[in-house]
């Protein structure tokens, strides 16, 4: 089952919603619905979407007749739900404005209301991969009520087109974190902030190992530059041609080709400054230049 899928599992659970979230859900859910042969009607391909209308109804619209049609096709089933009552259209209206009769002021309605329109029309995608959240109402001209309700709620939430289809989308991933909790997913929201957390975890590892990676590369061209012109200079004119300083500095390199320049600084007798040490390598290098450009 995809992220977003067990997010919508999540938001179906409606059995503990009080009554008015029940009313608001369920207004949302036919907000977002379709119009079909006149009717207002929810369509999804997820049983427990129809199963979840079917159960806000009988909240609802308690001893009202609704239907839940099923067309089996060869990649799964379509269910369309409808509420075949009078009263459904006296109290839901036509969806040409999202009513305040039905989702008042407070959050609790409100975030029922969009937890109905997210599960009819929303998605989600699987935060390992990216953060994204998108809401596609089949009728493009309830998008922009939408975006301003949202808006108003305290909520941001971007608007753009795909092809002709509007749609409303966050990317950040606070953002998807506070929608989905204020509709009700809050344990995939929390979910949501382990992944982040354990990313950047990852990330702060590979920086570290990348800059220890790094370090560990410089000493080694360092030290393999110093061995070369070291190992020239023994060719060249031979070891005892150089002062005891760096005789004492060129045995050392050599024997200790993958040590930092810290670790042969305390190797000396007594130890040296790293500031010593390197005055010491650049002048092996210095010679082994001279005597490079006399060939």
């Amino acid at each position: 089952m995809s992220f977003s899928s067990e997010v919508k599992k999540e938001l179906c659970s409606v059995s503990e919603l009080p009554l008015n979230e029940k009313r608001a859900m369920l207004y949302g859910m036919f907000y977002a619905g379709r119009v079909v042969d006149g009717k207002t009607v929810i369509q999804t391909d997820k049983a427990e979407l129809a199963g979840a209308a079917a159960a806000l109804s009988e909240s609802v619209f308690s001893g009202e007749r609704f239907e839940t049609k099923r067309l089996v096709r060869n990649d799964g089933s379509l269910f369309t739900f409808s509420v075949k009552s009078p009263k459904f259209k006296a109290d839901f209206g036509d969806f040409s404005e999202i009513l305040p009769s039905i989702v008042s002021g407070n959050d609790a309605d409100a975030g029922a209301f969009l937890r109905g329109v997210f599960v009819c029309c929303g998605s989600v995608t699987d935060p390992n991969k990216e953060y994204h959240l998108e809401m596609v109402p089949p009728l493009g001209e309830r998008v922009e009520p939408l975006r301003r309700f949202i808006t108003e709620h305290g909520m941001s939430v971007k608007q753009t087109k795909r092809g002709k289809t509007p749609v409303l989308y966050i990317k950040e991933s606070e953002l998807i974190e506070d929608f989905l909790t204020y509709i009700g997913a809050g344990n995939h929201a929390l979910e949501i902030m382990r992944v982040k957390v354990e990313k950047d975890f990852r990330n702060r590892v590979n920086r570290s190992v990348n800059c220890d990676s790094a370090n560990l590369d410089k000493i080694v061209a360092a030290s393999e530059k110093s061995r070369r012109d070291i190992e020239y200079i023994i060719s060249a004119v031979g070891i005892d041609a150089l002062n005891p300083q760096l005789r004492e500095t060129a045995r050392l390199r050599l024997e200790n080709p993958e040590s930092s320049l810290a670790e042969l600084c305390e190797m000396f007798d007594p130890p040296i400054s790293r500031s010593g040490l390197n005055h010491r390598l650049k002048k092996l290098s210095q010679i082994a230049g001279e005597l490079r450009n006399k060939e």
